[in-house]
């Protein structure tokens, strides 16, 4: 759910969610959501329109990665995990370039009582070296949850999304929320898109979401050319 991952604009987030934790980037600065474990009466109900997980569903996607071929299956697991106090819904995330296996990534999600969905970890394999780059765990050695989608997204709203000093700074800006998208599972209005970035690497790409559906599009912006749409909807 989460592979790929840069100019900060405005920051119109829930008063309740903001905390004066800054990351510098690129002209601006960028304030990290609280975490209160309080506001999660039901976090593993995640009902977002915009990023809905159900235990058994499965995601398929495929497009290419510089000029190889590129699929990625995506699986909402049953399995029974806790992160920093709450309860998460854990995403398995497989990755293919080519016909091989680069990378199997498990992504922790919880939802708050105003339907904001939170990231709260990754435990990234990258294959077939097997190593764990980029892996981070809310409330384990100084990282904390980021938000992954908001409950509205409005136009000009930054956030963090990982906020891993060091290991994994990502950020998202919405930049519409009317967009329009074509891709194999359908198509696709009033599609919220977000501009995703990194506060320590030079990668950022657009990401579409549908309502009802999730994220249908990911289309690299640096680091080589990557296009990578839904093929179903679960």
């Amino acid at each position: 759910m989460k592979r790929a991952i840069v100019g900060l604009v405005g920051l119109a987030l829930v008063a309740t969610l903001t905390q004066a934790v800054a990351a510098k980037g690129p002209g601006s600065s960028l304030t990290c959501p609280t975490f209160n474990a309080s506001n999660f009466p039901h976090p593993t109900k995640i009902t977002n329109p915009y990023f809905p997980l159900t235990p058994g569903d499965v995601y398929t996607y495929e497009g290419n990665v510089k000029k190889e071929p590129e699929s990625e299956t995506v699986t909402v697991t049953s399995n029974a995990k806790t992160i920093n106090g709450i309860s998460v819904v854990e995403v398995e995330d497989r990755v293919s370039e080519g016909g091989i296996p680069v990378e199997d990534t498990l992504d922790w999600f919880a939802q708050d009582k105003s339907g904001n969905v939170w990231y709260m970890g990754e435990f990234a394999t990258q294959l077939p070296d097997e190593t764990h780059d980029g892996s981070w765990t809310a409330g384990l050695n100084g990282a904390q949850p980021g938000l992954i989608m908001e409950a509205s997204p409005q136009v000009g709203d930054t956030y963090c999304q990982e906020n891993a000093p060091g290991v994994a700074q990502d950020a998202g800006q919405v930049v519409s929320v009317t967009a329009s998208r074509t891709v194999p599972a359908g198509n696709f209005t009033n599609v919220v898109q977000t501009k995703d970035f990194s506060l320590i690497e030079p990668h950022s790409e657009y990401k579409y979401y549908a309502s009802g559906v999730g994220l249908i599009e990911a289309i690299a912006l640096n680091g080589g050319s990557e296009d990578v749409k839904l093929e179903n909807v679960p």
